[in-house]
């Protein structure tokens, strides 16, 4: 009986124990990982989205100019719609700036996992034309 090699059934279920402790760990790990890239994913998308109306009121201004206003819409993508809010802003100073320039800002923000995310972008752009 001591010349029998192998495992007892304690030795084997202690390795599936490990294994499986290991798997889960990998799992959990490769979860996450999905998490991170599909928020990048959004994120960039967001940011476009953001740039393509950014563009498009660049070259709205230089056409016909700005004045101060609010605006809000909801941009479609392929996975997300995104809630677009654009501020036309009034400059105060300095002045000389402030005859020519306005603020434009833009933010973008959606659901994801319980939490709203956000992305803004802001930059300066001719007035109305007097």
């Amino acid at each position: 009986m001591n010349n029998l090699k192998g495992f007892t059934l304690v030795e084997i279920m202690i390795s599936v124990l490990i294994l499986g402790f290991g798997l889960t760990l990998a799992a959990n790990s490769y979860i996450v990982a999905l998490r991170g890239i599909n928020s990048t994913a959004n994120s960039i998308e967001a940011l476009r989205l953001g740039r393509e109306k950014l563009d498009a009121l660049e070259a709205s201004s230089l056409k016909d100019g700005l004045s101060a206003s609010v605006s809000r819409d909801i941009l479609k993508s392929s996975a997300k719609n995104y809630d677009y809010k654009q501020e036309i802003i009034e400059m105060t100073l300095p002045k000389d700036l402030a005859k020519i320039l306005v603020k434009a800002c833009l933010s973008l923000s959606w659901q994801e996992q319980n939490a709203t995310k956000n992305v803004a972008l802001s930059t300066y752009l001719p007035r109305q034309k007097q």
